[in-house]
This record gives C-alpha cells, sequence and structure tokens, in this order.
C-alpha cells in the first residue's frame, strides 16, 4: 500500500470514493455534503487547495481504495480540519485510515498542532479512528435546516440590529470568545471577511448580542455564531437576533435555506432554534486533538 499525492486521474477516482461514502452517515465526513456536485464546490471553496492537499491510498495494482484532505488556518487559529478519510470498504478503512490521516497532518506547517475530525456518530469507524489517533470526541451536535417556507413563522426582527463595523471589534471579540472559546474562526475574520453577514444588537450604547452567517459553496445559508452578551441573557433578545441573521442569510442564499449546528446539550438553543421551525437534519460528532475549553452557552 502506497500512499501518495494525486495525479488528474487519481484525483478524479479519489471523488468517486469520496461521493460514494457520504452518502451514508456511516463513512461520511461531517465536513461536506452528499450530493456530487455539491461536494465538488464545497472542496473548490476550502481556504487551501485540495488538489494539493489530496493524499490517496493505492494498492498494489494502481487502483485507488482511499483518500484523504485538508484544510488548514496558519495564521490566525492555528488549527486544521482533516476531511475524510474515505475508503471503499471497511477492510480499506481498517488498513488505511490511520495512515491516510498521518499524511494530511504531516502537510501542515510548523506551529499548527490543534486538529480536528468530524462525522455522525453512526461512523463508529471514526470513533475507533480517533481512539488510535489519541483524540477525543466532543460531543453530539445537531444540525438544522430552515427555509423560505418556514420564514413565515418567524417573528420580527431586532429593529436596532445592524452591521457589525470595525469599531465594534473589542467588543465582539469579547462576547465571541467568551461564547466560542477555541472556536475556528476569531471576532477579526468575522468582520474582515466581506462575505460573511455579522451583525450586532445594541443596547444603551454597548454590543447586548452578535450573529454571524455565511454563504457556503452550494448555495445554502450557514449561521456560525449567535450569542447574547452575559448582562443581557434572558432578557428576550435571542429571538429577534436569530430572526435579523437568519432573514439576512435567506435572503443571500440561491438555495432559499439556512442551516446551523448546535450542541446537543444546549437545551436553550435547541428549545430557540425548534421554537423558530429549524428542522433537524442530522446529527455530528467531533474528534479533536487538544483539551478542550467548557463553552458559556449563549442564550
Amino acid at each position: 500500500m502506497t500512499i501518495t499525492p494525486a495525479d488528474a486521474a487519481q484525483r478524479d477516482a479519489a471523488i468517486d470514493i469520496v461521493v460514494a461514502a457520504q452518502r451514508s452517515p456511516a463513512t461520511a465526513c461531517a465536513y461536506l455534503g452528499t450530493e456530487a456536485e455539491g461536494i465538488r464546490a464545497e472542496l473548490d471553496d476550502l481556504d487551501t487547495p485540495w488538489q494539493e492537499t489530496l493524499r490517496v491510498a493505492v494498492d498494489p495494482s494502481g487502483r485507488v481504495v482511499g483518500a484523504v484532505l485538508h484544510d488548514v488556518d496558519p495564521e490566525d487559529t492555528m488549527r486544521s480540519w482533516i476531511h475524510g478519510p474515505w475508503t471503499l470498504d471497511d477492510r480499506t478503512w481498517s488498513e488505511h485510515a490511520v495512515p491516510l490521516v498521518r499524511a494530511a497532518l504531516e502537510q501542515l506547517p510548523p506551529g499548527v498542532e490543534r486538529h480536528e475530525l468530524s462525522a455522525a456518530p453512526a461512523h463508529t469507524g471514526m470513533a475507533r479512528l480517533a481512539a488510535d489517533l489519541g483524540w477525543h470526541a466532543t460531543g453530539v451536535s445537531i444540525a438544522y435546516r430552515a427555509t423560505t417556507a418556514t420564514a413565515q413563522r418567524w417573528p420580527a426582527a431586532a429593529p436596532d440590529a445592524r452591521v457589525a463595523t470595525p469599531a465594534d471589534l473589542d467588543a465582539l471579540t469579547s462576547l465571541h470568545d467568551e461564547a466560542f472559546p477555541g472556536t475556528y474562526a476569531s471576532a477579526r475574520q468575522l468582520l474582515a471577511d466581506e462575505a460573511r453577514a455579522t451583525l450586532v444588537l445594541e443596547r444603551d450604547g454597548e454590543v447586548a448580542g452578535y450573529a454571524s452567517g455565511e454563504i457556503q459553496a452550494d448555495g445554502a445559508g450557514y449561521l456560525d455564531f449567535l450569542a447574547i452578551a452575559p448582562g443581557h441573557r434572558g432578557t428576550g433578545l435571542a429571538p429577534g437576533m436569530l430572526s435579523a441573521i437568519s432573514r439576512e442569510l435567506l435572503r443571500r442564499s440561491g438555495q432559499g435555506t439556512v442551516d446551523l449546528v448546535v450542541d446537543e446539550v444546549n437545551a436553550p438553543a435547541v428549545a430557540l432554534y425548534e421554537g423558530f421551525g429549524y428542522v433537524r437534519d442530522a446529527e455530528l460528532l467531533g474528534y479533536r486533538s487538544w483539551p478542550q475549553p467548557q463553552p458559556q452557552r449563549a442564550g
């Protein structure tokens, strides 16, 4: 068995393996979708060109039997996200999953030492892989989806929600880091990315809450972050903030959908999203290489 960078023909074979694996929660990586066209679009949208990071496992006959790739943020969060691995079947998984992940990790820039995998709880092979690597599970998250039809049930958007500006950086950083410690995007990145929708909610001249989302490569809106400042939690601000960001993402979405992911144990957030008509779409389980700080629950 050889693990190698992929040539053009091997890339096509690898994509076939990825598409087949993504069709089942028992073999899919949570970072990508399930349809071939959407998978290619999502790969093309990665910050790190996937054609360069793709590594394939090749058997003695020259057949591609497994694949892995990564995305990395070497400047801000110093984190990597391992996409895959994917293999032809359980036997090739047992043989090649760990070597494939190690081949992805070997490419990373110096200093990037925080790595993450994600899959559905049904993907028991990923759990075994994480254990073999010495990584730990982060807990089950729930993926939700809303559509244009769902929006008819939403309350009015908070009238004082506005687009975040550079002047909000200090307040946004404090709230973002408190609500989502160690997450994959910094407050500075939320403001710098012009493709993002980042809104803040003001009360008495201070930032009382914020929300941020983006449009994914397949055209779906995605709500990454929503939090209310500690001094304003329990005052009923979250629904208006959620309505404002959801409407903005829905307006921008080419698919007319908005997705989000929330920790299963975050009961207030689960109740908020389900009360808005967000529908459960999938369950996800992350695996990380580093100790995870306990996040504060926004509400």
